[in-house]
């Protein structure tokens, strides 16, 4: 293909977006890069997540995006009239006409990985000053808070989906707490853990992994989602490290990077 063959749309700051970008520069699959993240010229709210629930998104290219059919999210990838969601790499490779194979690491690997993920969290979310929490991380209007809270929601998305939540579209979680407040954040991610580790010691035996689940982005097995979540997770937390040590000074102790081996992340900790 040309270099006019393949566009990917992405965001700042987005990890899906940064794994896919390095996908197709690992497989000499060259693109047009379109980031959706507001230019200096735009003239779009930094502080609202707008129609694709990317804050600073810029008007013009979410419109750009609708003209050409393409879903309300990224990362995606273009081929003409043809298009992937780059959550999934699969469905990349297939539409760009590349070889992809890989196996998930096992559910309970998986799981022991996200308890150290999330607990990594918590410690990380004591080290930043709460003057600090509404502090946006690097090129992209998304706060300290939110980062840590993301991190937090992403299990709990997977529990809402096991639920029975439709996941037809990018979840929007709505809470009545200070989303600035250390007490507040350390509450929910506590919650979040207990209620995973709780549905997890109860349901985990019995649950169907290689079953299709239904989420916005693709048909991917259940086993494949909690992969995401981990990996999804984790990406987020080396972020967090990244600002403890370069903008806050912290001289912290990171996640083992055993963690993070046959997990499906970035090599890089932030996209460009």
């Amino acid at each position: 293909m040309s270099t006019t063959d393949v566009h990917l749309y992405w965001a700042t700051g987005c990890t899906s977006c940064l794994r896919a970008k390095e996908f197709l520069e690992r497989n000499d699959v060259p693109f047009v890069s379109h980031n959706v993240v507001q230019s200096d010229e735009s003239n779009a709210d930094p502080a609202d997540p707008g129609r694709i629930g990317v804050q600073g998104a810029d008007p013009a290219m979410i419109d750009e995006m609708a003209e050409l059919g393409l879903p309300d999210h990224v990362p995606i990838v273009r081929v003409d009239d043809d298009h992937a969601d780059a959550k999934d790499l699969q469905a990349v490779a297939d539409l760009v006409g590349i070889d992809h194979a890989a196996d998930p690491l096992p559910v309970e690997e998986l799981y022991d990985r996200l308890g150290t993920i999330l607990e990594a969290t918590q410690e990380y979310l004591q080290l930043i000053p709460e003057s600090e929490l509404d502090t946006d991380i690097p090129n992209r209007p998304r706060s300290y808070a939110e980062l840590v809270r993301h991190v937090f929601a992403l299990p709990d998305v997977f529990l809402m989906r096991e639920a029975g939540t439709p996941m037809d579209s990018v979840p929007r979680m709505e809470h009545d707490w200070d989303p600035n407040s250390t007490v507040a954040l350390a509450t929910y991610g506590a919650s979040v853990q207990g209620r995973f580790d709780d549905w997890f010691a109860a349901a985990a035996d019995t649950t169907d992994w290689s079953a299709t689940v239904s989420v916005f982005w693709g048909q991917p097995t259940r086993h494949e989602f909690f992969e995401r979540t981990v990996w999804h997770a984790g990406q987020h937390t080396r972020q967090l490290e990244w600002i403890l040590e370069h903008e806050l000074g912290e001289d912290i102790d990171p996640i083992d990077s055993a963690v993070w081996e046959g997990l499906p992340m970035p090599e890089k900790v932030w996209n460009e």
